[in-house]
């Protein structure tokens, strides 16, 4: 009995029910439009390039070649062999060593075993993080094996210039 209304239906019947599900429609996206426009649009990640950030730098500048013990042997600061055969790109990331190190678990997503872990990759600073790219990312996750994706996931790099940021504010107050 029910379906015999469907069945036999009238062109003007048609259209009053295409009407009541347009208005139907149309009454959903006003709502949803008011609704979505009432939330606060957050940034997802912010990433900064170095130049936008106003950093200084915090390594001298190197003004005369210090030699090894007056011996005319000139001494080089590079990466140690330990750490080349992990593939990553200390050039472009940066030279960092004990000395150095930053508390890496102030990023969120890093604990105390991952920041062990970064540590005996090489990875000491918050600056080495920040220079990460897509590559050294995937070479960390496969070094580390942990989950894939986490890195970007809980952006560390835009973590890592947050923190720069704050660490050098700290230092001009």
């Amino acid at each position: 009995m029910e379906l015999s209304m469907f069945l036999n239906t009238t062109f003007w019947q048609l259209f009053e029910l295409f009407i009541w599900l347009l208005g139907a429609f149309l009454i959903g996206l006003y709502f949803g439009k008011m609704i979505s426009a009432k939330k606060e649009i957050k940034p997802k990640n912010q990433h900064f390039k170095k130049e936008e950030l106003k950093i200084l730098e915090t390594k001298p500048k190197i003004r005369a070649t210090k030699t090894f013990e007056r011996g005319g042997k000139q001494l080089v600061y590079s990466v140690p062999n330990k750490y080349l055969d992990k593939g990553l790109n200390f050039d472009r990331i940066g030279i960092a060593n004990k000395n150095d190190k930053n508390n890496l678990k102030l990023i969120k997503g890093i604990g105390t075993t991952i920041e062990l872990k970064l540590n005996k990759l090489g990875i000491y600073t918050f600056e080495q993080i920040s220079n990460f790219n897509s590559a050294d990312i995937n070479k960390i996750t496969s070094e580390l094996k942990f989950f894939p994706g986490r890195i970007e996931r809980d952006d560390w790099v835009g973590q890592a210039f947050h923190l720069i940021i704050s660490i050098h504010k700290k230092r001009q107050n």
